[in-house]
């Protein structure tokens, strides 16, 4: 499993942009805590006068979009992903919040090309387990003054998913014991619980926000999730030889066992925000 963050594998997940847009709906209706994670990040600062912004690993800019009527009135927005496909989305995104905007598909390594002291906010939302080793490029780039805002799983995040996956696998002695799921691998890369151990090295100030979340389905939702599942399967399977639509197959039959014996499925979806500021690798130019 050691290619898990291979850019090929990751763009097969996400470069289905539809798709990927049709799930943060699905996520958003079966909530329990109805409030949107990414202004509750951005209802804690206040970014008035911020001119210079870079969404890291943007997607289709959601959380861009939550910064309308957030920045200084001149503001512009960069966006850095992987994603050729998500160029348009992310830049009506910077329409809709009334902003001009920039995207970049080489990737957020790019960053290492930015002069230091560059943003007066930096945002990632649900990706930087993916990219964590530009963590100090982050702090870099960002001014004295500046803020980064990154969204982030609990580990606890569809443990209930994970924990049938895991079971299921083993029953056909397809996962050794004990062996952890790619989608563990990756979400203990900077999750609720290591965030803040990997960012204090570089940031004098880091606050966290837990945001307590599950995702609630009831017996005949249950191909929604399985259409949740479908989208995130390449992040569960990958690595353990298995052929994907057998085990699907399998696994919706004991979601719907589940679903008949409890007629409740609940899986958590537990988040955390870190606030951070105070950067103590930046070089402002005066």
């Amino acid at each position: 499993m050691a290619d898990l963050l291979d850019k090929k594998k990751i763009r097969q997940v996400f470069r289905n942009v539809q798709k990927h847009q049709h799930i943060e709906t699905l996520i958003r209706q079966f909530s329990s805590n109805k409030e949107d994670i990414r202004l509750n990040a951005l209802n804690q600062v206040d970014l008035s006068d911020c001119r210079n912004v870079l969404e890291l690993g943007c997607a289709f800019g959601a959380f861009t979009e939550a910064l309308k009527g957030r920045l200084h009135g001149e503001a512009t927005i960069t966006g850095m992903d992987i994603i050729a496909e998500y160029e348009p989305f992310f830049l009506e995104a910077c329409k809709r919040a009334g902003y001009r905007g920039s995207f970049s598909s080489s990737g957020v390594h790019q960053i290492k090309k930015c002069p230091p002291a560059s943003f007066d906010l930096i945002i990632c939302s649900f990706a930087l387990y993916f990219f964590v080793d530009i963590i100090p490029e982050i702090s870099r780039v960002l001014k004295k003054d500046g803020t980064f805002i990154t969204i982030t799983h609990d580990q606890c995040n569809m443990q209930a998913l994970i924990t049938i996956t895991r079971n299921t696998l083993e029953e056909y002695q397809l996962l050794l014991n004990n062996q952890l799921l790619p989608i563990e691998v990756i979400i203990r890369q900077f999750s609720a619980e290591n965030g803040e151990t990997l960012l204090c090295p570089f940031f004098g100030q880091i606050l966290k926000f837990d945001f307590k979340n599950s995702l609630i389905f009831q017996p005949w939702d249950i191909y929604f999730f399985m259409d949740y599942y479908q989208f995130k399967s390449p992040f569960f399977l990958a690595g353990t030889g298995v052929h994907k639509k057998n085990i699907v197959e399998k696994l919706l039959h004991k979601l719907q066992d589940i679903g008949a014996v409890s007629k409740v499925i609940t899986m958590c979806k537990d988040d955390a925000i870190f606030i951070c500021s105070q950067p103590h690798f930046s070089k402002e130019t005066l």
